[in-house]
C-alpha cells in the first residue's frame, strides 16, 4: 500500500474538520464585510445614534480583527480558540438589531430587513459549523 492511498490516513481525522472550516472562512468574510461599512459610513447628524455609530465603527473592526487572529488558532480544532470564535459571531450580531428594530416600526423598507436577516443567518450558520466541528474533536 503506498503512502498517498486513502487507506492509509484514517477517514475521521479526514472529515473532521470540514465543517469547522467551512464555518471559520465564512465567519471571518462576514466580520469583515461587515467592518468595512462600519468604518466607511460614518455620518454624524446630531442624533443620539451618533455614540451607536461611533461604538460601530470601533467594535466592528476590532471584532473582524480578532476574528482574523483566532482562526489560525481554531483551524486545526482547538477547543478554546474555536469557542473564542464562535461567542464573537453571536456577539457580532448585536449590531444587526437596529434595522430589526427599525423595521417593525416601519422606518426602513422591508428589503433592508431581509438582507440584515440572510447576514444574521450566515452568521449563524457559520457559528453552527464552528461549534459542529469543535464537537468533533472529542
Amino acid at each position: 500500500m503506498s503512502l498517498t492511498s486513502s487507506a492509509a490516513l484514517p477517514a475521521r481525522s479526514a472529515r473532521r474538520p470540514i465543517s469547522l472550516r467551512i464555518g471559520l472562512i465564512l465567519g471571518v468574510v462576514l466580520l469583515v464585510a461587515s467592518a468595512i461599512p462600519a468604518v466607511s459610513d460614518i455620518g454624524f447628524d446630531g442624533s443620539g445614534m451618533d455614540v451607536v455609530v461611533v461604538l460601530l465603527a470601533i467594535l466592528m473592526p476590532a471584532m473582524a480583527l480578532a476574528a482574523i487572529v483566532l482562526v489560525p488558532f481554531a483551524w486545526s480544532g482547538r477547543r478554546r480558540p474555536s469557542l473564542a470564535f464562535v461567542i464573537l459571531q453571536l456577539v457580532s450580531l448585536v449590531p444587526s438589531l437596529p434595522p430589526i428594530v427599525l423595521a417593525v416600526s416601519g422606518q426602513i423598507p422591508v428589503v433592508v430587513l431581509a438582507a440584515v436577516g440572510i447576514g444574521a443567518l450566515l452568521t449563524v450558520l457559520s457559528a453552527v459549523l464552528v461549534g459542529r466541528g469543535m464537537g468533533a474533536q472529542r
